[in-house]
């Protein structure tokens, strides 16, 4: 049997190989969700703005939740916009993943299909709509607050980070809908949880000290806090807890390559 390294490494030389077949399912991907509509790609700006203004009125008109006065801004709708960015990435690229092996799966059970770029398309598709809502993000705060910090330059490492994680978890999701069709449904309270246990709307300071090991458990607090202090508190982020999550990144992105590597020889036979 061979060791799980190797199993990956080859898994990542496949990887490599498919690169232009990778690069045109990003833009059919991107295509069959923008291209027809009305909006078009206005669509990846529109539903954030939306779900900014949505929580601003509920949170910050309704319940008064206001920044603490050291997270860089008094701005409710910035503090959200610069949390809530990382997430939607996180979070539509997991949805989207669950069923992405059964929606292709014409192209799994008919063809020599390698299979294990489906959810990766779908991570970097979802990537494009992070990178656009990062830019109106830098635009805004520039207007806003005048300047960039150069911790800015941070960002990048905790975005490669977060894709390690994010594919990670997205190989073993749609591995595992393949043969529990419950997956994608669970996957979905998970995320609910998972979001309210994320300190998108509120600092970690306001976080239950009972409940703070919680919060240090989580690689998406690390994320936001990150995104947060680069960008309106000015200040560096916590290094400790980025190697951390870099370690946890990188054994969550292989053991997920390894286990969507050994299971998919049998999705004909399920599918």
């Amino acid at each position: 049997m061979l060791a799980p390294w190797v199993i990956f490494s080859s898994f990542l030389r496949k990887l490599y190989v498919q690169r232009g077949l990778i690069r045109s399912f990003v833009v059919r991907d991107l295509r069959a969700r923008y291209v027809g509509s009305f909006m078009g790609f206005f669509w990846s700006v529109i539903h954030p703005i939306v779900l900014l203004v949505s929580y601003t009125f509920v949170l910050s008109i309704i319940f008064g939740v206001r920044p603490l006065p050291d997270t860089g801004t008094t701005s409710f709708p910035l503090f959200l916009f610069c949390s809530i960015l990382p997430w939607l990435f996180f979070q539509d690229t997991l949805q989207r993943s669950s069923t992405v092996v059964i929606d292709n799966k014409n192209l799994v059970t008919k063809t020599l299909f390698p299979t294990e770029i489906l959810p990766l398309t779908v991570m970097l598709a979802a990537l494009v709509n992070h990178l656009i809502g990062f830019a109106i993000l830098l635009l805004v705060i520039l207007y806003s607050i005048g300047q960039l910090s150069v911790l800015s330059l941070l960002l990048p490492l905790y975005l490669l980070v977060l894709m390690l994680f994010t594919l990670g978890l997205a190989w073993l999701v749609a591995g595992l809908n393949v043969f529990v069709r419950d997956v994608s449904q669970v996957l979905s309270v998970i995320l609910t949880f998972w979001f309210w246990f994320t300190p998108i709307f509120y600092s970690p300071e306001r976080f239950p000290e009972s409940l703070r090991i919680l919060m240090h458990l989580n690689p998406m607090a690390h994320v936001v806090t990150a995104y947060r202090d680069c960008l309106l508190r000015m200040r560096t982020p916590d290094l400790r807890a980025l190697a951390l999550l870099a370690a946890v990144s990188v054994v969550v992105f292989a053991a997920g390559g390894v286990f969507f590597r050994q299971t998919k020889r049998e999705f004909v036979d399920v599918l």
